[in-house]
């Protein structure tokens, strides 16, 4: 993973809201937190879970709630809602099934070759993934093979910016804290460098009580073997895992608990 300097997310926001930069004494991470004497980057195993029975939230919401509250929150900053594409990724020979939303724009969005259906804009993708397949149950419920990923997406191309760090972290803390009333100290921001699909940029994984929750990729490289090209357009890509951020609210035993509900209350009765 290429080396993040202390520049990289250096943005006006964290200046503004008192986070300070520092260094997970488990994992090594770097991190933004506002907590002056927090000494992890939050993520569970560094941290453990606090939220199951102790929603941080200031409501549940079930799966598909979450999924209106996420459509509508960015609806109203100005993204246009886009239908999710089909999980069979036919428009491309590179991967069989469509594993996060920006697979809907990869490559000929993200490298040039034709515009994005709209600028900005928010789709719920589902998606199937099966690469983490092996902590399917033992994450409680953090990792699963079916799964959906609100994506709120900007391309900025040379002679127009949408937006880029900055706004996309106040978009996202907004929605988290402004309306969903997490409190604002109990977000953590972990720095680290996302790869997929082709495409790569540093990113900042958002953490709450243990769950990380999204993940805010600043998309700006071609891969090329082992090097980095610098794409023309610089796409902000995030993903917000819909039934992650459910089972944040609920506070449940685990995500199965969030996304199935009653179905499963009825399997462990017949179990």
């Amino acid at each position: 993973m290429p080396e993040i300097g202390p520049e990289e997310f250096a943005i006006p926001f964290f200046a503004e809201q008192g986070f300070t930069r520092r260094k997970c004494v488990s994992c090594g991470s770097d991190f933004w937190s506002q907590k002056p004497d927090q000494q992890t980057c939050g993520e569970a195993p560094c941290q453990p879970y606090t939220f199951i029975g102790n929603p941080p939230t200031s409501r549940h919401y079930t799966v598909p709630e979450m999924r209106i509250q996420f459509m509508d929150y960015f609806a109203n900053k100005g993204h246009s809602r886009i239908p999710p594409y089909p999980i069979v990724a036919r428009w491309r020979d590179d991967v069989y099934l469509v594993g996060a939303s920006i697979y809907d724009f990869q490559p000929y969005v993200t490298e040039g070759s034709m515009p994005p259906p709209a600028n900005p804009l928010v789709i719920s993708q589902p998606c199937i993934r099966f690469t983490d397949v092996e902590l399917v149950g033992p994450t409680g419920g953090r990792h699963m093979t079916i799964f959906e990923m609100g994506g709120a997406h900007a391309f900025n191309y040379p002679d127009r910016e949408i937006y880029w760090k900055d706004q996309c972290v106040r978009y996202h803390h907004d929605l988290l804290t402004g309306v969903l009333g997490v409190p604002s100290d109990s977000v953590t921001y972990k720095e680290h460098f996302w790869s997929g699909g082709g495409n790569a940029g540093p990113d900042l994984e958002t953490i709450v009580a243990g769950l990380e929750i999204a993940t805010l990729v600043f998309m700006q490289y071609r891969v090329q073997g082992d090097k980095l090209v610098q794409l023309p357009i610089r796409t902000v890509d995030t993903g917000y895992g819909i039934e992650r951020w459910s089972w944040l609210s609920q506070g449940s035993p685990s995500g199965f608990h969030a996304v199935h509900g009653p179905v499963l209350e009825q399997v462990l009765d017949q179990a």
